[in-house]
């Protein structure tokens, strides 16, 4: 097979409009939908790294599952019991956890897909595929640690006193589309952006911690707004807007109201807008997504050159 041959598609009209023929750069106007023409090597690359991941360990998989039944362990007992956290907020280490799955889903989202044109250097110089499967393999290989996570947070959940409800289930499933559609949108333009930028893989360990603390991961939203509001007037109330005014916060809070809320005696306050917020930054992450694709699809014709 020549060279053109590998580079480029011949693309046929039907017979009935005269034949004709012409040369396109392969899966170049695919975008995503090209991956699912790929998805068996999509399959293939998040097993890889799954297996590399635990490859050397004498545990393997079954790793996924003791790290995060120690964390949910040490934030009840250590920080919740020890240091008197629960008596601040009932229950905390669910409270924690569940916000912590969901952060932890999203860094651990971005970071494989940031690195994933990189780490598969080799791959992306010498086969043509469409160069999105990697950064959604690194979505992937996301998931399959989420799952353990959650899985834990269900049965702390569950042995602290939860029960189903047809509304948590529904904010399950928004916190969780909210944030896959975001690690996404971010994964893809930042993987494109890393070929060229290198420095970009090492911010993320930075923005990373950010997102422990600009959530209401580990204390609730209605305790910052009772320190912003009073002690910095119009100011707090716009830092409070910003801070409630962003995806992770609404994924993080979707969570609590499914998973934490249903343990507690007391009645959980939802944040001012959730649900309203939860549609939008949904909506807002689907179109940053699709210009992510289109930045993507733009960057990629030099990847092999910078690579």
């Amino acid at each position: 097979m020549t060279t053109l041959d590998t580079r480029t598609e011949i693309e046929s009209d039907d017979l009935a409009t005269g034949g004709k023929h012409r040369l396109h750069e392969p899966g170049g106007r695919g975008g995503l939908i090209e991956v699912v023409r790929h998805r068996t090597v999509l399959s293939m690359l998040a097993r890889r790294d799954v297996r590399m991941r635990y490859r050397y360990s004498s545990l393997g998989f079954a790793w996924a599952y003791v790290k995060p039944t120690i964390q949910f362990l040490v934030y009840y007992f250590i920080i919740g019991v020890v240091l008197g956290l629960e008596r601040r907020v009932e229950n905390f280490a669910v409270y924690v956890f569940s916000g912590l799955c969901l952060l932890f889903f999203f860094n651990e989202t971005i970071g494989n897909a940031t690195r994933s044109i990189v780490k598969n250097r080799a791959i992306v110089k010498k086969i043509w595929l469409p160069r999105q499967v990697f950064p959604i393999a690194g979505v992937i290989v996301a998931a399959s640690r989420f799952v353990p996570q959650f899985l834990i947070l269900m049965i702390g959940a569950t042995a602290t006193g939860w029960y189903f409800t047809w509304t948590g289930l529904a904010a399950a499933v928004a916190g969780v589309g909210v944030v896959v559609v975001w690690g996404l949108a971010l994964g893809l333009l930042l993987s494109a952006v890393n070929v060229y930028l290198r420095e970009v893989q090492n911010f993320l360990e930075l923005t990373g911690f950010l997102t422990h603390w600009l959530t209401p991961m580990i204390k609730p939203w209605t305790l910052v707004a009772s320190r912003l509001v009073p002690d910095l007037g119009l100011a707090g109330v716009m830092l409070l807007t910003a801070y409630l005014w962003n995806p992770l916060t609404t994924a993080v809070e979707l969570f609590h109201l499914a998973f934490w809320s249903p343990t507690v005696d007391y009645y959980f306050e939802l944040s001012p807008y959730l649900w309203t917020r939860a549609y939008v930054f949904f909506g807002l992450g689907v179109v940053v997504l699709a210009g992510s694709q289109w930045l993507f699809k733009r960057l990629q014709v030099r990847f092999a050159e910078e690579l």
